[in-house]
């Protein structure tokens, strides 16, 4: 571990031990007084979390620091308030098929964002107590452990990892891990969270019965080839409950009525998931080492954002330079310290709003509604900036009555 790795530890402090069993801390981050977990590796792929350190992907939570260190991996990731799935089974019991449906088209959502990465990741641990849901409903996959990067070269893979019950074959040394080994992990898990059966003791009646079966094939030829796969099949099963819920209502309402009201829905819908999805793809976590304090456009190093930042931030020294202003009344240019005023509030709100919009420090996962990437936070985003604005505005406005400018 280098002095300068020690260092970056040295922000977090620990709160209490969560599972001394598997060496797991919360600690708090003293720069924000973020809640995150500390957890130190004995079975781990040093390349799976140092990608994942690098990226933004939602439903898992953000790696801030990883480090190696004799032998082992200390990692400081994203604390994730909520409730394994494991702990809701135990406390209330099998989950009906319209809750097991929707964690399964969330996790499907996550599998389908890791097997995009390049290279892709493959969790190979999927079970309820790797998946955490929030008050709201929201899943998250947790314990990248035994995860590792897809590996075409490979026949089978060298170290046997994963729960037994909810791993697939492969994992026991029938073939190598890829994508199809976490849709084995996804069908056990949902079968067993609505039966309480592991694979092989039966599939559970469903609407989706037959994609379970699919998901379980020993033969991973046999399964969904990939999560997107996957996706598009729990998608077209939802289509079919909607188009009977919609055979109903031409029942109940009639149906001109109900084919305008679906078709709106549907456009709506589209419309808010290809914004989400384009959203959801880019890079919302700032770098913890020292190019987090970089200005946005500059944290990457890459030349070609580098150049668009300067082009930008030169913008922005000249709009507020070349800024004028002439009085309404008297109709004559503002001149001195009035006109000195409104350039430095010309600046400070140009600035401001790239700072924001830039996620400068990662202020905005500090505010209420933006700590998810979701169509929620892309409103808030908007929304908090307007705000912002109009309240810095209404302030130098007051500010300059009272110097007697206004």
């Amino acid at each position: 571990m280098t002095l300068e790795e020690e260092s970056r530890l040295s922000f977090y402090r620990e709160l209490t031990v969560l599972d001394e069993k598997k060496n797991i801390v919360l600690v708090q981050d003293i720069r924000n007084s973020e809640l995150c977990v500390k957890k130190t590796l004995d079975i781990y792929s040093h390349d799976v979390y140092e990608q994942l350190a690098s990226v933004r992907i939602e439903g898992v939570p953000a790696v801030k620091e990883c480090v190696a260190d004799d032998g082992k991996l200390i990692v400081v990731e994203e604390y994730v308030q909520g409730r394994s799935l494991k702990q809701v089974l135990d406390e209330q019991g099998l989950l009906n098929e319209e809750q097991a449906y929707d964690i399964a088209v969330q996790l499907a959502d996550i599998l389908v964002r890791l097997h995009q990465l390049e290279p892709a990741i493959v969790h190979r641990d999927i079970k309820p107590s790797n998946i955490i849901i929030e008050k709201n409903g929201h899943v998250n996959l947790i314990d990248f452990n035994a995860a590792r990067h897809v590996n075409a070269d490979k026949n089978e893979d060298t170290r046997m990892l994963g729960t037994v019950y909810f791993a697939a074959p492969e994992q026991f040394g029938f073939g190598q891990s890829d994508e199809r080994t976490d849709i084995y992990g996804l069908g056990a898990t949902i079968n067993y969270i609505m039966t309480g059966d592991k694979p092989g003791a039966g599939i559970a009646e469903c609407r989706f019965s037959d994609i379970l079966k699919k998901c379980l094939m020993v033969d991973a030829k046999d399964r969904y080839q990939s999560a997107e796969e996957l996706r598009g099949v729990l998608d077209m099963l939802n289509y079919s409950i909607v188009q009977d819920n919609r055979k109903k209502a031409e029942t109940a309402f009639g149906k001109d009525n109900t084919i305008s009201v679906v078709r709106t829905y549907r456009n709506i819908r589209d419309i808010i998931v290809k914004m989400y999805r384009k959203y959801q793809k880019r890079n919302y976590d700032i770098d913890t080492s020292w190019r987090r304090y970089l200005l946005p456009g500059f944290r990457r190093l890459n030349v070609v954002y580098c150049l668009i930042a300067l082009v930008w931030y030169a913008v922005i020294v000249w709009m507020t330079i070349t800024f004028a202003v002439t009085d309404s009344k008297t109709g004559i240019p503002v001149t001195g310290g009035e006109l000195t005023m409104y350039k430095i509030a010309v600046f400070v709100l140009l600035f401001g709003m790239t700072m924001w919009f830039g996620n400068y420090l990662n202020i905005r996962r500090k505010l209420p509604g933006m700590k998810k990437i979701n169509v929620l936070s892309t409103i808030l985003t908007f929304g908090y900036a307007f705000t912002i604005s109009f309240i810095f505005l209404a302030f130098f406005a007051i500010f300059m009555a009272i110097i007697g400018y206004l």
